[in-house]
């Protein structure tokens, strides 16, 4: 973690200026923003800070494309969550579960007797996709019912303007379609989970031997992941599992990664990669390296605020005849992960949020009393809760008078004068005209 000069300054800054720090204060700071890189040869990419929920670069975000191979995200997903606890289970492989499959297969055979766990690192690992109907009939017994779960998985990930008619996203003319913020809500949730991190993220596996096959060794598909491939070797050390793939001239090359910089998870999206005349480069893979060597060498986690620091004070009523001040401060780091290019644009902001200007006592240390968040470009890019630095007890004359005023003024106090007023006007009443008992009393 970095901590800047500048912005140790403007912490000292808020701290001896807040006294005057209104429920939504502002200091403007200047901006980290970097320069957007050149990615050609890719119909859409985005490079997103999962860590801090903030788009770093992007195009054609929401531009209708085929699915592709990112489809396959999605069915393995599905997979991982449904299949977790079968690992070790037998499949029997049946004609009409590999009738389906073409292009790219492990060679699975009807009546073929093979482990959940080796079809998942087929499917996954290998990218093979004969392993993925098979998977498919596994989950929902059949394609068709694997589908619509496909599509209801993305409808609930808020991948609204996506659509599957098969689980490998084989092209099929305007049926298969989906968009790259779609790609990327569906990403984020497979970064979610474990087996399918740890699965996509493996160099090779073999997978044991069959009934009807000797034992099988491959290697990721991924080529930024395993150093294999023919042409130009796209492996990437700082890339995390995910998917890759070619779906013809009508999907292109996908390229789906994870990426860890500074204490930031990126995710990394290319859609629709073309490849140059030669062969020889893969535009998908050449916009993943482009997009991570630069968050690597733009980008870093900048420590704004050290847990348990002073960034405002707020008022405490019923201590004492004057309100105290008691400290703000903050409830751990605040954490960004921004640019480091010149500071220079005025786009990056402190905002101090109050739940309440006055607080009244007896208050507790830890208590919650608003946050203070970091805004980039607009845009919110961390936060942090603010509490309350000690414990704050009531005065007790100060409370007694203070309890005594709010009877004065509750509805409990006028009921009670307006009974006495009732009650000593009977009195006079009933004193002024009285019969006088000796009034007609004879000597």
């Amino acid at each position: 973690m970095k901590k800047t000069r500048f912005l140790k300054i403007i912490a000292a800054f808020l701290t001896a200026f807040s006294a005057i720090v209104a429920t939504a204060s502002v200091f403007t700071l200047s901006s980290f923003a970097a320069e957007k890189p050149n990615v050609p040869g890719v119909e859409a990419y985005c490079l997103y800070d999962k860590t801090h929920g903030k788009m770093l670069y992007g195009e054609n975000l929401d531009s209708q494309l085929n699915t592709s191979t990112s489809a396959k995200v999605l069915s393995g997903l599905i997979f991982c969550e449904a299949l977790s606890e079968r690992l070790d289970e037998s499949i029997t492989v049946t004609k009409e579960m590999i009738s389906y499959s073409s292009g790219y297969s492990m060679k699975l055979s009807d009546g073929e007797i093979i482990t959940v766990r080796d079809l998942l690192y087929g499917a996954l690992c290998g990218s093979y996709n004969d392993a993925y109907y098979v998977l498919s009939y596994a989950v929902s017994g059949s394609v068709e019912s694997f589908v619509s779960l496909m599509n209801s998985k993305a409808t609930v990930l808020g991948a609204t303007s996506t659509s599957y008619t098969n689980p490998i996203g084989y092209p099929d003319n305007e049926a298969m379609m989906t968009t790259l913020s779609d790609t990327l809500k569906i990403a984020l949730a497979a970064s979610d989970n474990p087996l399918f991190v740890d699965i996509t993220n493996q160099v090779k596996h073999e997978c044991a031997q069959t009934n009807k096959s000797d034992a099988r060794l491959f290697y990721n598909r991924n080529q930024l992941i395993a150093k294999t491939g023919s042409g130009k070797n796209y492996y990437h050390s700082e890339c995390i599992g995910m998917n890759a793939g070619y779906s013809g001239e009508r999907g292109g090359w996908t390229v789906i990664t994870a990426a860890k910089d500074d204490g930031a998870e990126l995710i990394c999206i290319a859609l629709g990669g073309k490849e140059s005349e030669d062969g020889y480069k893969i535009y998908s893979y050449e916009a993943i390296h482009t997009l991570v060597d630069s968050a690597i060498r733009e980008y870093n986690s900048f420590t704004v605020f050290e847990a348990g620091e002073t960034v405002a004070d707020i008022d405490i009523s019923m201590t004492g005849i004057a309100n105290t001040k008691a400290k703000c401060v903050t409830e751990g780091p605040l954490v960004v992960y921004v640019s480091q290019d010149a500071l220079k644009d005025g786009l990056l902001s402190y905002e101090i949020s109050k739940n309440q200007n006055v607080l009244t006592a007896p208050v507790t240390k830890g208590t919650e009393v608003g946050v203070v968040r970091v805004i980039y470009d607009g845009e919110i890019i961390g936060d942090c809760k603010l509490l309350l630095d000690g414990d704050y007890e009531a005065n007790k004359i100060i409370l007694l008078i203070n309890s005594l005023g709010a009877y004065v003024k509750s509805r409990a106090f006028v009921a009670t004068v307006i009974c006495f007023l009732v009650l000593l006007a009977a009195t006079y009443i009933y004193s002024r005209f009285k019969p006088n008992r000796f009034k007609n009393k004879k000597h």
